[in-house]
């Protein structure tokens, strides 16, 4: 019996003319080749891991493009599929039926198990058909012929459904081209929008270093930047430490935010992340929280999820944090001309980073096109070129500033030679500033809008002292005078170690930050054992193995044991500042309660109706006819008011003509 086949496989040649890899095709899955070749790229070369080496000196491994990363689990078992392995598919199996079978997938196990299946029921059928002696047919069960013939219905459906089934496959792989060239579309063009992006970013730091170096107002963020190491370094109490993020992330913002205004800074957590070289989105978080508490941005708009409408409306899913930064004339200007060359560091590292995000970016839009078929053109090579010489040029001529930084400064024009010339002069005159003191205004007795400083020009990039020269070349950063050392500096170091060999849970902590905390609260009498026998008599708990901050449970114990009634057995500094801030509350209690005493008296006094005074309500009513009236009708009401208390006041008797003397005065 001739029955129609439900599913036929193409010719290695059919499939590879098709623009398609064979040995993919084979397995079940569906890959382009390129132009020219008969496989793909998994099966022509043998992608393994390889080791490299980033730029930061770390090594790593590496996978190609198109290979898989699949996680090493530290339990389990490790096992790669046996058929999967065999087609080139990196998948994990497991021994199925007993230690010593093949590890399969579950894929893999199940087609196996469905094949053995139906091979039984086969085999099941075969031995039924025997069984009850039942003739197949050899031939078409409606013509008889052993081969298909064209004029039966049965054959001609039998010959016709190869055909329907290749072409209906052959629609199948052209989709699936279609869909995977739509793909590639897709990553190119987002690709492509990638470098775009850091083109623009590139271009508009270059134009802030050339605005700045030509004095332009569009130089503006660098002298934001400069404001904002300023204040960094006054806020400091300690030069140690490892470099911040917080520079590269201001950065961003400030040349993210209006070139005049400072205003609308919105950068994005992810983006400046990047922008900034930072691994992770925290140490921007921490710089944008550290540059708001020193005053150098106000946060207008807070970050947050879009919902569902906004995020139809916009499409976006999230809203960026708004920043506007403090404008210059608010901070210390020689400040932040003592800071220029280290925004111009910052500015250059920004832009040598972005300069190695623009080389990746453009690597990858080219491994793309060449997936595709396609080639770099040679205008583009020729303009990324340019490029990349123009960014060396700005960050050459940015660190040559930072090197041997001169103040911009405007200049009179009569230092122009031809100026001169055309004034009848035949030698430039001197340049004389006038100070600003003294300066009269244009309005007579008006106040001037002029600046009451000597010496300083705003200008348009930002503040900039005239009167100061233009200096010669000089190291960067001048040598600052060493601070004195604390006075505990002596003792509190092998204090703290002895208090790491007694609690264990301090070892992992900082020395310095153990011996800050404790001589700033103890004495030089104390040691380890003391304070330990001292924490057991005054704390009812027990201290906490592995607490998780360390030095901040070590001065709240300090807090706890030094403020509380009892005296400690050696002098101590905290306990001192406690007692001292009792008394002053005391104190302060005290002066409030005679404040209040007082003040009772006063009013006491004053209610008390004395002879010859008004009494409150007298007053009370004087008042009301000085608020409600006025003129003459205010006189006339006032009499009256004076007459009635002058009757309720209660008046010593005056003595008469010839009554005679006082009783108890003598006679003479």
């Amino acid at each position: 019996m001739i029955t129609a086949p439900h599913q036929s496989a193409l010719s290695a040649d059919r499939v590879a003319a098709l623009g398609y890899c064979p040995d993919c095709y084979a397995t079940g899955a569906v890959a382009l080749v390129v132009a020219g070749q008969r496989r793909c790229r998994t099966h022509l070369v043998d992608e393994r891991l390889l080791v490299e080496t980033t730029r930061a000196g770390q090594t790593r491994l590496a996978a190609p493009p198109g290979a898989r990363r699949r996680p090493v689990y530290p339990t389990g078992v490790q096992t790669p599929c046996v058929s999967c392995a065999a087609a080139g598919r990196d998948k994990q199996g497991l021994p199925r039926e007993g230690a010593d079978s093949d590890a399969l997938c579950w894929s893999c196990w199940r087609a196996r198990t469905d094949r053995g299946e139906a091979a039984r029921r086969r085999r099941l059928v075969a031995e039924l058909r025997e069984r009850l002696d039942v003739d197949e047919p050899d031939g078409c069960a409606a013509c008889g012929e052993p081969e298909p013939v064209p004029t039966c219905w049965l054959c001609g459906y039998s010959w016709l459904a190869q055909p329907r089934i290749d072409h209906e496959h052959a629609q199948v792989l052209e989709a699936a081209a279609v869909a995977v060239r739509f793909t590639q579309l897709a990553e190119t063009a987002e690709a492509r929008e990638r470098v775009d992006e850091l083109t623009a970013w590139i271009d508009r730091l270059t134009e802030t270093l050339a605005a700045f170096h030509a004095g332009d107002s569009w130089g503006r963020p660098v002298w934001l930047l400069a404001d904002l190491l300023a204040r960094d370094s006054a806020a400091r109490v300690s030069r140690r430490g490892r470099r911040s993020a917080l520079g590269r992330v201001t950065a961003v913002m400030a040349v993210n935010a209006d070139r005049r205004s400072g205003r609308r800074a919105m950068p994005g957590r992810a983006a400046t992340a990047e922008l900034a070289g930072c691994d992770s989105t925290r140490p921007v978080t921490d710089a944008w929280r550290r540059a708001e508490a020193l005053g150098w941005c106000t946060r207008t708009e807070q970050g947050r999820r879009l919902s569902y409408a906004e995020r139809c409306a916009t499409g976006r899913a999230q809203a960026r944090a708004v920043f506007d930064i403090t404008p210059l004339h608010r901070g210390n200007p020689a400040a932040q001309t003592a800071h220029l060359a280290d925004a111009l560091d910052v500015l250059a590292d920004l832009l040598e980073h972005a300069r190695g995000l623009l080389a990746a970016a453009q690597e990858r839009v080219d491994a793309l096109e060449a997936r595709a078929g396609g080639w770099v053109d040679y205008r583009e090579r020729v303009r990324r070129q340019q490029m990349r010489q123009a960014v060396a040029a700005a960050r050459d001529h940015a660190r040559d500033q930072a090197t041997n930084f001169r103040t911009p400064h405007t200049v009179s024009s009569t230092m122009s030679v031809y100026s001169s010339l055309s004034r009848g002069l035949l030698i430039s005159p001197s340049i004389t500033f006038a100070p600003s003191n003294g300066r009269q205004s244009r309005r007579e007795g008006g106040a001037s809008r002029s600046s009451t400083r000597t010496g300083v020009d705003r200008g348009f990039a930002g503040p900039r002292s005239v009167r100061r020269p233009r200096p010669p070349e000089r190291a960067r950063g001048a040598s600052r005078p060493p601070r004195p050392r604390p006075e505990w500096a002596g003792w509190a170091y092998e204090l703290a170690r002895a208090f790491q060999d007694r609690w264990v849970w301090l070892r992992s902590a900082s020395l310095p930050r153990i011996a800050a905390t404790l001589g700033g609260a103890l004495g030089r009498d104390w040691t380890a054992e003391a304070f330990d026998a001292w924490v057991r008599q005054v704390r009812s708990r027990p201290l906490l193995a592995q607490p998780r901050d360390p030095v901040a449970y070590l001065r709240a114990v300090l807090e706890e044991t030094l403020t509380g009634p009892a005296a400690p057995p050696y002098p101590a500094r905290r306990h001192a500042e406690h007692r001292r801030a009792l008394v002053a509350a005391q104190a302060a209690a005290q002066r409030e309660h005679q404040d209040a005493a007082r003040a009772g008296d006063d009013d006491r006094a004053w209610e008390a109706a004395w002879p010859g005074r008004r009494s409150p309500a007298a007053e009370a009513a004087l008042a009301a006819i000085r608020a409600r009236t006025s003129g003459h009708l205010r006189r006339v009401e006032r009499a009256a008011l004076l007459d009635v208390a002058a009757a309720e006041c209660d008046w010593p008797e005056v003595t008469q003509p010839g009554a005679g003397l006082p009783p108890g005065l003598d006679r003479a």
